[in-house]
């Protein structure tokens, strides 16, 4: 039986564009009337549209769908659906480890407010970290305008992390020097493209003292909690052996100001 694209559609639940598709990749190749320029199309096409449909629904490049329908190998057809299987493989994988990620972000979002001001004991991988500001001011240099758009694609297991020099924070001094930048765990790298070169910075696996701070745009980055930082590490018998690091959770507006809810790491050495 012969039927005119549009009814030939709707019996087979495609598109027009669908059929037309598939026609420029040879997959069909319906009869043309010379006089009106009709196409007709007839049950064989129904059952090759179908057929490729299958295969394509098993993920495989509709490319590869036309060069099957024109094979007559069933080794041609197992190779591709391998090749297809091995692609599928690997984005469950990424999927798998982002699904991880998500559940990571979600859970330290969930404790803020229970983790708020809460010192506990960390043990971390190292870390691998590209500076992009001096305080809050971006930096003009080639080599991060070279690096930057690799760490930004490799979100989110990159992250925003600052940096603060310790004896100075420490000493009560106003103004101390801090910096923001991207950094990842290195037990991450092998999921990121990314090349490490010597302006990477690297922290190697420490213990540090941690706790979740807010910190407002209307202070000067962690002026604030500075006291209750002091008054900790005076507490105990810890020694400070580095520079204090720490990431950004999440940023909210509140009466206009804006609040950002960081995880602080202090590297210490004592009885822990």
């Amino acid at each position: 039986m012969k039927y005119r694209i549009g009814e030939f559609s709707k019996l087979l639940g495609v598109t027009v564009d669908t059929l037309k598709h598939y026609e420029s990749l040879q997959i069909i190749e319906p009869l043309k009337d010379e006089k009106n320029n009709y196409r007709y199309f007839d049950d064989y096409d129904a059952r090759t549209i179908i057929k490729s449909r299958t295969l394509r629904s098993l993920n495989l490049p509709l490319d590869d769908v036309a060069k099957l329908m024109a094979s007559d190998s069933t080794t041609d057809v197992v190779e591709i659906m391998e090749e297809s299987k091995q692609a599928l493989k690997e984005q469950i994988h990424k999927n798998t480890l982002l699904l991880n990620k998500m559940t990571e972000v979600q859970d330290e979002i969930i404790a803020i407010n229970s983790s708020l001001h809460k010192f506990k004991i960390k043990s971390l991988p190292g870390l691998y970290r590209l500076q992009h500001t001096d305080k809050d001011h971006l930096l003009k240099n080639s080599s991060i305008e070279n690096a930057v758009s690799s760490w930004m694609n490799a979100l989110p297991y990159t992250f925003s992390c600052f940096r603060i020099k310790t004896e100075e924070f420490l000493s009560g001094l106003e103004i101390y020097d801090y910096d923001w930048g991207q950094a990842i765990w290195e037990n991450e790298l092998e999921y990121v493209d990314l090349k490490i070169t010597e302006d990477i910075e690297y922290i190697p696996p420490q213990t540090y003292l941690s706790t979740v701070l807010s910190s407002t745009n209307r202070e000067y980055f962690l002026s604030n909690s500075r006291a209750l930082i002091m008054n900790q590490i005076n507490e105990q018998p810890y020694a400070i052996m580095g520079d204090i690091v720490g990431k950004l959770i999440f940023t909210s507006i509140k009466n206009g100001r804006r609040i950002s809810y960081i995880e602080i790491y202090i590297p210490v050495q004592g009885e822990l």
